[in-house]
C-alpha cells in the first residue's frame, strides 16, 4: 500500500482549520478528557474546552500545513518584534493554551505533529527566534538562509510535544 504525502495544495485553510479542531478532539478524547467545541470566526478567545475531573483546560487550536503558524503579525510596528511578541502575550487570557497542530509532511491517514504550550512559554521562546531577534511566525524547524539570523535554525521546543504527560501537567 502506497502512502500520499499531505502537501500545502491538498487543503484549503477552511480544511486545514476543520482538521485541525477534529485532530484536538481526538487526541484529548484519548487522554480521557471530556471535550467541547465551539466553532465559527467570532468566538472568544479558546476553541474547545477539554475536562477531567475537576479540571478545565481552554485550547485554542492552531492547525497549519506550512511549517509555522503566523501570531503576532498585527501587533508588529516599527519592526519592534520583542514589543510585538509581549503585547501579544499580554492579551492573552491567563488561562489559555495553545495546541498547535503540523500537517506539512504528514502521510494521507496518519497523526500530524502537535505541541502544547501557555502564552508565556511562547513569548519566551519567540524572543530567542532568529538569532535572538524575534519574528512574527512561530516555526516548527526553520533555518535562517539569509538576512540577520542567517544561519540560525529555530525550532520548537520538545517540552511541547504533546504526550500524555504534557497534557496532565500543563
Amino acid at each position: 500500500m502506497s502512502k500520499t504525502s499531505v502537501s500545502p495544495k491538498n487543503m484549503t485553510p477552511y480544511q486545514v482549520n476543520v482538521a485541525g479542531e477534529a485532530f484536538a478532539v481526538v487526541l484529548f478524547s484519548q487522554a480521557g478528557y471530556d471535550v467541547a467545541m465551539q466553532y465559527g470566526t467570532t468566538q472568544p478567545s479558546w476553541d474547545m474546552i477539554a475536562t477531567k475531573g475537576t479540571r478545565t483546560l481552554k485550547l485554542s487550536v492552531k492547525g497549519t500545513q506550512r511549517g509555522g503558524w503566523g501570531l503576532f503579525q498585527s501587533h508588529i510596528e516599527k519592526a519592534d518584534y520583542h514589543k510585538a511578541i509581549e503585547d501579544w502575550k499580554e492579551e492573552q487570557p491567563i488561562d489559555s493554551i495553545y495546541l498547535f497542530i503540523q500537517f506539512n509532511g504528514i502521510d494521507l491517514g496518519s497523526a500530524p505533529r502537535c505541541y502544547l504550550a501557555r502564552p508565556k512559554e511562547i513569548a519566551e521562546h519567540m524572543h530567542t527566534t532568529r538569532a535572538g531577534r524575534g519574528y512574527t511566525s512561530l516555526r516548527e524547524e526553520y533555518l535562517y538562509k539569509k538576512g540577520v539570523g542567517k544561519g540560525y535554525t529555530d525550532r520548537i521546543p520538545n517540552s511541547w510535544l504533546v504526550t500524555l504527560k504534557r497534557i496532565d501537567e500543563i
